[in-house]
């Protein structure tokens, strides 16, 4: 992929077609190759600006739907801005007997399928998050089907007890759950927190559509495509996930905790308006 997007770089026909787009899309601010809309895009999502970063995602993702070496184009520049964030969700894939250039072949397919398809005038905002979501979810169910059945399921997921290290969450990922992906899926969110700090290795289990494992995916998520850093997510659930030091008793308030959860609630506060400045819940709750 290095060797083809070099090619692209030098090929002048791509350099007319980018300029011409930039004549007619002002938030390209006149890239004229396919590497100035890379690094058009770069600067927009470090200053923030995902309304003007979602308008050039939208501009790729309209002419890839249309075909011909324009859309051939606009595809290759989108596969080129997404290519980070896959190799960073195909290490969170990986399985015992399963090796990495596998999967990361299947995220690259899911990720052509995407980007062709996006269904743009339904979704039309956040971009970045829903590409890469789709991309995931679709690579998921991919390498599901590779797995032949919902009993191979079950055993990824035995597989995966040891590193919740709890008996409780042994149930809760072979019992009689009705869907052994949805148990895989908890079982990753709960390594993917741990591995983040963002809560301890003793934690027993996460439950799905319980308010602790959508602030947990959230979080872990806007840490995976660079919205938070590690440390502001770890300052958002040690205030909001703020367990008593007593076993079988309510979570501990601020207020009883006095200086130590004024501190708390100040740092969780700055780490949130990261959230709230990238428009992280909206784009979160849209690729949901």
């Amino acid at each position: 992929m290095n060797r083809d997007w070099a090619d692209l770089a030098r090929d002048l026909r791509a350099a007319d077609h980018v300029a011409s787009w930039s004549e007619n899309h002002l938030e390209l601010g006149g890239a004229c190759t396919p590497q100035g809309v890379i690094d058009r895009l770069a600067g927009l999502q470090r200053a923030g600006d995902w309304l003007t970063h979602d308008a050039v995602m939208r501009v790729l993702v309209q002419r890839a739907a249309a075909g011909g070496f324009d859309g051939d184009l606009a595809w290759r520049i989108a596969m080129r801005v997404l290519l980070p964030k896959v190799i960073l969700m195909t290490r969170t894939q990986l399985r015992d007997g399963v090796e990495f250039d596998e999967i990361l072949a299947t995220m690259l397919s899911a990720l052509c399928e995407v980007v062709r398809t996006y269904p743009l005038e339904r979704r039309p905002r956040a971009l970045f998050a829903n590409l890469s979501m789709d991309t995931l979810s679709l690579a998921q169910h991919i390498l599901a089907a590779d797995f032949d059945d919902r009993a191979k399921l079950r055993e990824i997921a035995h597989g995966m007890v040891p590193l919740a290290a709890d008996s409780a969450t042994s149930a809760l990922l072979l019992g009689e759950a009705p869907d052994p992906y949805e148990q895989v899926r908890l079982a990753e969110l709960l390594v993917r927190a741990v591995e983040l700090d963002l809560v301890s290795a003793e934690e027993p289990e996460l439950t799905d559509g319980a308010a602790r494992t959508e602030l947990l995916a959230l979080v872990s998520w806007a840490v995976d495509i660079q919205a938070l850093s590690p440390v502001e997510a770890q300052r958002i659930t040690e205030y909001h996930l703020s367990a008593s030091d007593v076993p079988d008793r309510s979570h501990r308030t601020t207020r009883a905790m006095g200086a130590e959860g004024a501190r708390l609630r100040q740092r969780a506060s700055r780490a949130t308006r990261s959230l709230r400045q990238a428009d992280t819940v909206n784009a979160y709750l849209a690729a949901a």
